[in-house]
């Protein structure tokens, strides 16, 4: 008898909207519940902090048990830090998401260092400081451009290239002084600059065993030409060209397969999604900037679409341990997103703006993150609104398909990039 699923879906982005996406379409699911969800969602299908908390350990288990769920799937990686995961495994309820130990991998930039260092995983050099004074004389013996991270979780703004002191002491002063990321700042990472071409690569493990999806790359910076504030990501990807078969098999060699043998060995198996943050040099050697604990947002709105397969039962064997030893199966040709942002986006993003989207045509898929329904209108209500995503036999046609649609969008007080995908057409 096939395994029918009750999935538990945590997030609210546009990365937790295109997962929603995927497993909907699994045969084998049997009822989908969000929390908390945004705009884009069915109503029908999103719970309430009066029905689930994921704060509350009790709230959370008697909504498990009354449900009938018996998968949670965690996007953000929030939760995952603080040890949602560890707390389905309490009440034998199977969980896609790792350990509080292992989300340590994006929960603790130091932590990642030190395993990577163990490992002898390729990486940037780097030396850890807790106080603004001895970091700061560190930093002025070091050769620029220098890399400073806040330790924890800052919601993906933590970290600052800095090709000049004087950034390299605002960088500081945010950090130690003005408390900018809050405990997230009570340490501090120094790095050596890392040269080449940065690629995003997903991979779905069981502990032992593991898959890889297309690799991607997203666009950082806020406006066309790679400049201005970093900001979440505006666009990606996939597959990106710079991810060459020879490239995939040093990572899997160099950094994969050491990584999970480190977490296996100290007694904590990585399950779940380990997004490899890599660094490709001229001459295709991989280097780790960071890893995550969890999807990527926004290269996960494209390269799930190029997926051709279920994805619920492959969640549910890495939950459970049982990753099948095969490659994930994929569809032919490229994919591509734009993300839709409010003016002000990534400082002080504008909210409240009403939102008209066309329905999805031909290959396009229009992904809600910064969205809420109110009374049945969508209003924007976050700094990323919307993600615009299409496929096609060409990189150019799938790009060509997201901006020939998101010009149909009316949206005030919004922005985009026009230059997505640059680097590979």
């Amino acid at each position: 008898m096939e395994h029918k699923f009750k999935v538990l879906l945590i997030g609210s982005g546009g990365r937790e909207h295109a997962l929603a996406d995927a497993i909907s379409k699994s045969k084998s699911l049997e009822s989908l519940r969000v929390f908390p969800g945004n705009g884009g969602f069915s109503k029908d299908i999103l719970l309430d902090s009066k029905e689930i908390s994921i704060t509350d350990k009790s709230k959370f288990f008697d909504y498990l048990k009354s449900s009938g769920t018996n998968l949670v799937v965690v996007g953000p990686e929030d939760p995952l830090v603080n040890g949602l995961s560890d707390w389905c495994a309490e009440i034998g309820i199977p969980c896609f998401g790792p350990s509080a130990y292992c989300a340590q991998v994006e929960g603790s930039k130091h932590f990642a260092k030190e395993m990577m260092k163990r490992a002898k995983v390729p990486t940037a050099s780097f030396a850890v400081f807790t106080d603004h004074e001895s970091a700061w004389s560190y930093a002025q013996k070091e050769i620029l451009p220098l890399v400073v991270k806040a330790d924890g979780l800052a919601a993906g703004k933590g970290v600052t290239v800095a090709f000049e002191m004087k950034e390299v002491k605002q960088a500081l002063d945010e950090i130690f002084l003005e408390s900018k990321f809050g405990e997230s700042g009570n340490k501090v990472v120094l790095e050596s600059f890392l040269e080449g071409e940065e690629a995003s690569l997903f991979v779905i493990t069981d502990g032992e065993r593991y898959m890889c999806l297309p690799a991607a790359q997203d666009h950082k910076r806020a406006y066309d030409g790679d400049i201005g504030p970093n900001t979440g990501g505006m666009g990606a990807y996939a597959p990106a060209p710079i991810v060459t078969d020879s490239v995939l098999s040093k990572v899997k060699e160099l950094v994969i397969e050491p990584m999970l043998h480190e977490f296996k060995a100290a007694g904590h198996p990585y399950k779940g999604l380990l997004y490899v943050g890599l660094m490709i040099t001229k001459e295709g050697n991989p280097n780790v900037v960071e890893f995550n604990c969890r999807f990527g947002d926004p290269e996960t709105q494209c390269v799930l679409r190029l997926l051709d397969e279920d994805i619920l039962p492959i969640f549910y064997a890495s939950a459970v341990g049982n990753l099948p030893e095969r490659n994930l199966k994929l569809k032919e040709g490229f994919s591509a997103i734009v993300v839709l942002a409010a003016k002000g986006y990534p400082d002080s993003p504008q909210k409240g703006m009403p939102l008209e989207i066309p329905s999805n045509e031909g290959n396009v898929v229009v992904y809600h993150a910064g969205t809420k329904n109110q009374d049945g209108e969508i209003l924007a209500n976050g700094g990323r609104i919307l993600g615009i995503t299409s496929c096609g036999s060409s990189l150019k046609y799938a790009i060509n398909d997201c901006y020939a649609f998101i010009g149909k969008i009316k949206a005030p007080d919004t922005f985009y990039r026009k230059d997505i995908g640059r680097r590979a057409l």
